[in-house]
């Protein structure tokens, strides 16, 4: 650094040292100053260690990179474990409690150091790659698949709607809002298929199979409830009421909330 300007906005004068630039000197604003010159070798190790973490970052069309984002938007883990989301930080791991997630996970801690480019800085966040943040996304998704599988499933019987009618996002003061067509909605649906089908499958094939029962299952006692509700109805409507209240009494369900399950549904 040789001057600092007198005018607005402020700059600084600097010569550049390498050979390649033979002595050239510029005016530079101060945010391109990062460090202290004494402390640039410090300072370029640390961004040559960032720069060799971050090499093989997803980008954001990859579906593990998107399933990752459906997992951990759900806020399960914050105090155990997040992931970067940025430009700066995409994919990466960092674990607040180590013992702790290997506890959940019940693996060694090793586990996350199984990439040697996996560091812990000087507060105790242990910050790992890409392939490490996959390898645990796929652990985590084991121990809440029954929640992570229902979710799915929200996620597409919504899509599938949007695909229909398209998705109006309401505007705030005089902003009228936004309408998403159809089209749009379901080409967006078809680009995030592939990210919910991976994390059901790590989910695994038990919570799949065990939340498509359940779901026949529910689907079956809303069809018997409808039935028995047509039933009653008619029931009613020929005069034999006592008949009817005791049928709706057995059903064990109020009937307005067979309703209510069938709007939803």
């Amino acid at each position: 650094m040789l001057k600092i300007g007198a005018q607005r906005p402020l700059r600084i004068k600097v010569r550049f040292v390498a050979e390649d630039a033979e002595g050239r000197e510029e005016w530079v604003p101060p945010a391109r100053l990062r460090v202290l010159w004494q402390n640039k070798d410090v300072w370029l190790a640390r961004e040559q260690q960032w720069s060799e973490l971050t090499k093989d970052s997803p980008d954001d069309e990859d579906p593990a990179f998107r399933a990752v984002i459906i997992l951990f938007d759900e806020r399960l883990w914050d105090e155990l474990v997040t992931f970067g989301v940025n430009y700066r930080d995409r994919g990466l791991l960092y674990i607040e409690d180590v013992p702790a997630l290997a506890a959940l996970l019940e693996v060694p801690e090793r586990f996350f150091h199984t990439d040697p480019r996996a560091f812990t800085d000087t507060d105790g966040t242990l910050t790992a790659p890409w392939p490490t943040t996959v390898e645990v996304a796929r652990l985590l998704a084991r121990t809440q698949a029954d929640h992570l599988v229902t979710l799915l499933d929200q996620h597409e019987r919504q899509a599938q709607q949007e695909a229909i009618y398209g998705h109006y996002y309401r505007g705030r003061g005089k902003n009228p809002g936004t309408y998403i067509s159809p089209e749009i909605c379901a080409e967006v649906d078809r680009s995030s298929k592939p990210a919910r089908d991976l994390l059901r499958q790590w989910c695994g094939t038990d919570a799949v199979e065990s939340h498509e029962e359940l779901k026949a299952l529910r689907d079956e006692v809303l069809r018997i409830g409808k039935l028995m509700e047509q039933s009653i109805g008619c029931l009613r409507q020929a005069g034999q009421t006592k008949a009817a209240d005791r049928f709706e009494r057995e059903l064990g369900i109020p009937l307005e909330t067979l309703r209510q399950a069938e709007r939803d549904d």
